[in-house]
């Protein structure tokens, strides 16, 4: 991992020196809309690697250059850019101006699109900020936007977000919704990963509330998906869960038979944790190693 940051790293480096030379060859034109553009890609590289000092002073040339011109929208986006570079350096008050000044303007000149990343810029400010009602305000406001406007990748963006929230205040009706949405959402990208793993989150809370059976059903409703798109960590999860609303229903012969299938696709996928976490859970229902062995060579079922 450490590897690949190192690398990116010297990738952006040298991107970095290619723009500064393509800066060099288009002041000789005039610091014109071609080289504030450029330098506006520097200030963004330069961000990544945590060059704040060369990349305000860099954006702080774009902006005056844009109040000159009187662009509104050129104006936007280095207030944008700026909102970016406040985030990374962790001050998240002054970040939370910067993107203000950008929607203050994207709204009025109705550039959706944009309206949505600045909302989605100051909540997740107001996340780092412990500040999860605001948030929670700013990504409900964010959601609807994208609804309007049939922006599926940014709406589950601020589901995600909203879920995150609701998780740690352990709302679970409300997470109910966000999880029904975003099923919805899922369902309408054809994303099979997230249509599963929403349909187990759902499963979830119906086992927290003890509706057993429809908690089934859900985790049910994953699991032909997760074949089809040939999951096995997701298959070996679902077989697990539905295990353990056999269990809890009572019925053992069939939560063993669910931990037995879950435990043969482990082995075939050479997934360590799930074998073991399996076998603990079989030996829970009173199952010997030996006896695990005999019922593994018994089925053929996975």
């Amino acid at each position: 991992m450490k590897k690949d940051v190192e690398l990116d790293r010297k990738e952006i480096k040298q991107l970095i020196k290619e723009t500064k030379d393509n800066l060099e060859a288009l002041k000789k034109f005039g610091k014109d809309s071609n080289y504030i553009k450029e330098l506006s890609n520097l200030a963004l590289l330069q961000i990544e690697i945590e060059d704040y000092i060369e990349a305000e002073n860099n954006i702080i040339v774009c902006l005056n250059h844009f109040k000159i011109q009187r662009d509104r929208l050129g104006q936007a986006a280095v207030f944008g850019v700026l909102g970016v570079l406040y985030f990374k350096k962790k001050k998240y008050e002054k970040s939370i101006e910067y993107y203000n000044e950008a929607l203050k303007i994207y709204k009025e000149l109705n550039q959706i699109q944009e309206e949505i990343t600045c909302l989605k810029g100051i909540g997740s400010n107001y996340l780092k900020l412990n500040k999860n009602e605001e948030a929670s305000d700013l990504f409900l406001d964010c959601s609807a936007l994208c609804s309007d406007n049939d922006d599926i990748y940014n709406l589950l963006d601020c589901l995600g977000n909203l879920i995150y929230i609701y998780e740690k205040e352990e709302n679970w009706d409300v997470l109910k919704e966000l999880y029904q949405k975003s099923l919805e959402s899922f369902k309408q990208l054809k994303d099979n990963k997230g249509i599963i793993v929403t349909s187990f989150n759902l499963g979830i809370l119906q086992k927290r509330e003890k509706k057993f059976n429809e908690a089934l059903n859900y985790f049910k409703k994953g699991i032909p998906l997760a074949y089809e798109s040939n999951y096995p960590e997701l298959i070996i999860k679902g077989l697990s869960y539905i295990g353990e609303i056999f269990f809890l229903l009572g019925q053992i012969g069939k939560a063993k038979d669910e931990f037995i299938r879950a435990l043969l696709l482990a082995k075939e996928v050479k997934a360590k944790n799930a074998i073991i976490q399996l076998k603990i859970l079989l030996k829970s229902l009173g199952l010997k190693d030996k006896d695990i062995e005999e019922e593994l060579k018994g089925s053929n079922k996975i």
